[in-house]
């Protein structure tokens, strides 16, 4: 490195001005103000960092790369921190990006440094490295030159290092809820290079019709004329090859960026939203959030850049034969177009709609299949099912005219209007060779367009109208999430006022659910100490899941107030307070996601995890008899369970549930009916594990 490793690594109490100067340096995120810095020489929690992320306005994700995947992480993973220790003392390195193939960092005096590449990974990969000493000293024995020696040293150390986990980094990102133009990045700069590149090469097309065109005219084609226009579609090569190269990254950094916003609104929805649109529409969500994907990134791109072929194919008839009056009829033509692609959005929206109730009504009668033989009579099975799909039948016959007209008519249409604009000038030769060469170019050119056009219309057609189905979605992105309050050193899970007092205190709480006028819960008071052991009993729709979803804070109450330590909701944040308050749900509202079995338990946690977290996850599912399964599971922790992977029992599911929860190491724990399906005996194990692990405690059963 040009400079010492001292001004290029930040120590852990400058962590905040490192990050806050990343942030700034990217456009991201605000000032984070006074920020108290973490213990000196300590390494933060991560719990700390997300509240500092929330503090500067950004997204901190972490990452654990592997000893082999650090390469690949030095170049696309920027801006982030990367973690370097020495003598057990953490620092970071602040990666900007690269240029030139170095690397960007930023120096301890704010300047921008570049690096090779080589020497940042030997500093990363330091404190690995010296656990395998043997292998420098196996090598001091041989004979080699230096460059061969450095060679067989660094695959020697990837052969015993390659899945090594290096350090804790963080890749930091903008907020969801930031400017479009943020958000955005790079793309508008490479739409403006797709859109030069597509011009040139349309340019050169262009000037290819116009070559062999005029030789053709001029009855000349000679060797000269012929060798002219292979080098000018030979110019077309790399303009082509820039420009799909430029449309695939296109493709994926706008597909990555609706992904991201999807998530980001499905996550703020309320859980009475998710479950009033049924998982019929949810389904359909899924759908056309791929169709949108799929074809108004692509298609939408492809759309305008046939729009830019058609002013290039005008501008080119004026200078033709033709004239103006033939740019004339391409205008007109175009018009013509817009109105058939109108009509055929209007249709499409229709079928579009119709699609998304049949699936909806397919799903919910497969759903509920066994209640339907139950309590229906045969005859009325398959009652309106033959309305539904004819009534689909005959949009779709509507929507099948439309594509064909907007298909056929406008390539086949302009072709024949072209040439009768220009059969005058043919006719009576007042036209030279070259105008003639000229119109014919421009003609070719407003063909392929229209050509393209046909298809790319369609495609987002069927976006925008998919797009109506998912918009809701991304409308929630931009609803306002309460944000932590509470002073960053007192992040971490650890209480305001951790020996004593009050940990849950409610006064008059009400909540009405919107489809009902009586209150399911009205002038609720209470309060939950540290220690405490609570018993919720009640009978069904007596308020109990409701009460639950309060103290989570999923729900906010209509009236009253609770507190946490004397503190609100808005005070901790909503990601703040349930960070201190976690319940396992009732057994149908949980579930066993596909993934390995430690994955399943350490849900909400960091992921990969920690070796002393795995140690601590195998340990409570001992104290559940959780271990005679894992011995049967031929990996162990790692097995993989779900739908594709090794079957769970009802009561293996549930105690997994119960170890998920307390793993969360909250101050207080909710279970809600999570010892209905367990047998007495293990019914008593798991109590007394939950017992022995929860600091509060609020079982929720029937009576």
């Amino acid at each position: 490195m040009t400079r010492p490793h001292s001004d290029l690594l930040w120590p852990v109490e400058r962590l905040p001005d490192a990050l806050e100067q990343l942030a700034q340096r990217q456009g991201y995120g605000r000032a984070g103000g006074e920020i108290s810095p973490p213990a000196a020489a300590v390494e933060p929690s991560r719990v700390w960092m997300f509240a500092l992320g929330d503090r500067l306005g950004v997204e901190l994700e972490p990452i654990t790369p592997l000893y082999h995947e650090l390469p690949d992480v030095l170049d696309r993973a920027a801006p982030c921190i990367l973690q370097v220790r020495r003598d057990g003392v953490p620092s970071y390195l602040v990666l900007l990006g690269t240029r030139r193939g170095k690397l960007r960092l930023l120096a301890r005096d704010a300047t921008a440094v570049l690096v090779p590449k080589k020497s940042a990974l030997a500093l990363l990969r330091e404190e690995q490295e010296a656990t395998v000493a043997e292998v420098d000293q196996l090598l001091a024995g041989v004979e080699m030159s230096p460059r061969a020696r450095e060679h067989a040293r660094s695959k020697m150390l990837l052969q015993r290092l390659g899945q090594a986990q290096l350090r804790t980094g963080w890749i930091m990102r903008p907020r969801r809820t930031a400017s479009r133009r943020t958000l955005l990045g790079d793309i508008p700069s490479l739409v403006a290079g797709i859109l030069v590149s597509h011009t040139l090469l349309s340019l050169v097309l262009a000037g290819s019709f116009w070559l062999l065109g005029r030789a053709a005219l001029q009855a000349r084609l000679e060797t000269g004329w012929f060798l002219g226009w292979i080098a000018v579609i030979a110019c077309a090569i790399p303009l082509r090859m820039l420009e799909v190269w430029w449309q695939g990254v296109f493709s994926i950094r706008l597909g990555t960026l609706l992904k991201q916003q999807l998530l980001a609104g499905t996550l703020k929805l309320t859980p009475d939203e998710v479950r009033l649109d049924g998982i019929g529409r949810h389904f359909g969500r899924v759908a056309e959030a791929e169709v949108v994907e799929q074809l108004a990134v692509g298609g939408a791109l492809l759309a305008v850049l046939s729009l830019v072929d058609l002013v290039m194919a005008g501008v080119i008839l004026v200078l033709g034969a033709g004239g103006w009056p033939q740019t004339v009829v391409l205008v007109l033509w175009v018009v013509v177009a817009f109105v058939l692609a109108r009509r055929h959005y209007g249709v499409q929206r229709a079928w579009s709609s119709s699609r998304v109730e049949i699936t909806h009504d397919l799903l919910e009668r497969m759903l509920g299949h066994r209640t339907r033989l139950a309590q229906l009579p045969l005859e009325r099975w398959h009652d309106g099912e033959d309305v539904r799909l004819s009534s689909y039948s005959e949009v779709s016959k509507v929507m099948d005219r439309r594509t064909m007209q907007l298909t056929a008519l406008l390539r086949d249409g302009w072709l024949v209007l072209a040439l009768l604009t220009l059969l005058p000038a043919f006719s009576t030769g007042t036209a030279n060779a070259s105008a003639l060469a000229v119109s014919v170019g421009g003609i070719l050119l407003a063909l392929r367009a229209f050509d393209e056009v046909a298809v790319y219309f369609q495609q987002v057609s069927q976006a925008a109208v998919s797009f109506e189905q998912i918009r809701d979605l991304l409308l929630a992105v931009g609803r306002p999430e309460l944000e932590s309050k509470v002073p960053l050193e007192l992040e971490g899970g650890k209480p305001t006022d951790a020996d004593s007092g009050t940990l849950i205190e409610a006064r008059g709480l009400t909540f009405r659910h919107d489809a009902r006028t009586r209150p399911v819960l009205e002038n609720c008071s209470f309060q939950i100490a540290r220690d405490d052991r609570i018993l919720l009993e009640g009978p069904s729709g007596g308020g109990k899941s409701t009460l639950v979803s309060l103290l989570t804070g999923l729900r906010s109450p209509q009236g009253g107030v609770m507190l946490l330590h004397a503190l609100d909701r808005a005070t901790f944040g909503s990601s703040g307070w349930r960070k201190r308050i976690t319940a396992a749900p009732q057994f149908h509202e949980n579930h066993v996601l596909s993934g390995s079995f430690a994955y399943n338990l350490l849900l909400g946690r960091e992921w990969p995890t920690s070796p002393e977290l795995r140690a601590k996850a195998a340990a409570l599912c001992k104290e559940l008899g959780l271990d005679e399964l894992i011995a049967k599971m031929p990996a162990g922790l790692d097995e993989m369970i779900g739908e594709t992977g090794w079957q769970l029992s009802h009561g293996e599911k549930s105690r997994l549930y119960i170890a998920r929860t307390l793993l969360q190491g909250v101050e207080l724990v909710i279970l809600d009916e999570s010892f209905a399906s367990l047998d007495p005996e293990t019914m008593r194990v798991a109590q007394r594990c939950v017992l022995n692990h929860a600091k509060a405690l609020v079982v929720v059963s029937h009576p």
